[in-house]
């Protein structure tokens, strides 16, 4: 999600969303809170759901970069068994 530029934003139906902000696409994270929470929470509703989309997104980020690193582990591996005769027996 580099140079991504991202907005919270709360639909019609109360949740609380992550979207693109050059999209109208359909969201990319979506939090939904019981009526009994929201009461429970009043205005700062949307502040936890800043924190629970920030936490969100640190953890895709750590995901891809752990995904890049073994991808780039892969590679290396197989450059070196390429370069290295293979035993059969």
């Amino acid at each position: 999600m580099s140079d991504m530029f991202l907005e919270i934003i709360e639909l019609e139906d109360g949740q609380i969303a992550l979207r693109r902000a050059d999209s109208d696409d359909a969201p990319i994270m979506k939090i939904s809170f019981s009526d009994d929470v929201r009461a429970q929470l009043e205005d700062e509703c949307i502040d936890v759901a800043k924190v629970m989309l920030t936490a969100g997104i640190h953890m895709i980020s750590d995901l891809n970069v752990q995904a890049a690193s073994a991808s780039a582990l892969e590679n290396d591996s197989e450059d070196e068994a390429e370069s290295q005769p293979q035993i059969i027996h």
